[in-house]
């Protein structure tokens, strides 16, 4: 299993070198840097240039690789790791533990991302919680239903489908959850063939992890919209520098006297 986990350092020295040698400098001469790394790393339609931020890169790959030890098991990585570190546990709910690894360090580190972007989708419900787990439909991996009055904490999704029709337990719903939350359930289709629950990576339309979404995710603009006149600057039939100069006399980083005073 390949790993790609830089230190923070090492982080830190890749982003100034990629900063020097975009606004020009060298190890003899510092020039004026104008803009923010982070505002820099922000996509081209959103007004940045589009730099990789190696940071959440970083996370993005290692999280791939979390992915991996969770839709295969049997795999030696995830025995090996199962075996050490979350002997009777998932991946996703293993702890930290005692003295660990640099390897699992980094990988139990990348966790909070591949969890903001996992879904449940359910099948016979018995390992999904209604309070608990996201299962509701939607680009939200906090989404779960708000109770109505007393209710079970402890409830499973199962407690709502009628398994001998494999249909949705509608009084039950309704008797339990906003009335919102009940039409998004009820909208759920339900197989007959009760398959397991599963979970998914809702960024993905194939609800596998990828590390373009994952990135996306983790820069928290999986649904910005741009602007569009950032979209025609940069498809303009015009030489790259021209572009790239007028990217920086609209953002006003030029040195011109009124910004160097």
């Amino acid at each position: 299993m390949s790993l790609f986990a830089f230190s923070d350092g090492t982080i830190e020295e890749l982003h100034s070198a990629v900063a020097r040698f975009w606004w020009g400098s060298t190890d003899t001469h510092r020039k004026i840097h104008w803009m923010r790394w982070d505002k820099l790393c922000e996509p081209k339609e959103m007004g940045g240039m589009g730099f990789r931020d190696l940071r959440v890169f970083n996370q993005t790959l290692l999280a791939k690789q979390v992915w991996r030890l969770l839709i295969n098991p049997s795999s030696l990585a995830a025995r090996v790791l199962k075996a050490r570190y979350f002997r009777h546990d998932s991946v996703l709910d293993a702890r930290l533990g005692y003295d660990p690894s640099y390897t699992w360090r980094s990988l139990w580190g990348a966790k909070a991302l591949l969890r903001e972007g996992l879904k449940w989708r359910v099948g016979d419900g018995h390992q999904i919680n209604v309070w608990q787990d996201a299962w509701l439909p939607g680009e939200n991996a906090s989404r779960v239903p708000t109770p109505i009055g007393d209710v079970n904490l402890n409830m499973k999704v199962e407690e709502l489908i009628d398994h001998a029709e494999m249909r949705w337990r509608e009084d039950v719903v309704r008797g339990i959850m906003r009335d919102e939350d009940v039409e998004e359930v009820l909208s759920l289709t339900l197989s007959k063939r009760r398959p397991c629950d599963m979970l998914y990576w809702w960024p993905n339309n194939k609800g596998y992890y990828s590390v373009k979404s994952g990135y996306k995710l983790g820069k928290g603009v999986y649904n910005a919209h741009g602007d569009q006149l950032w979209r025609k600057l940069w498809t303009l039939k015009i030489p790259p520098k021209l572009a790239h100069f007028t990217w920086r006399a609209s953002m006003d980083v030029l040195p011109v006297r009124e910004n160097l005073f």
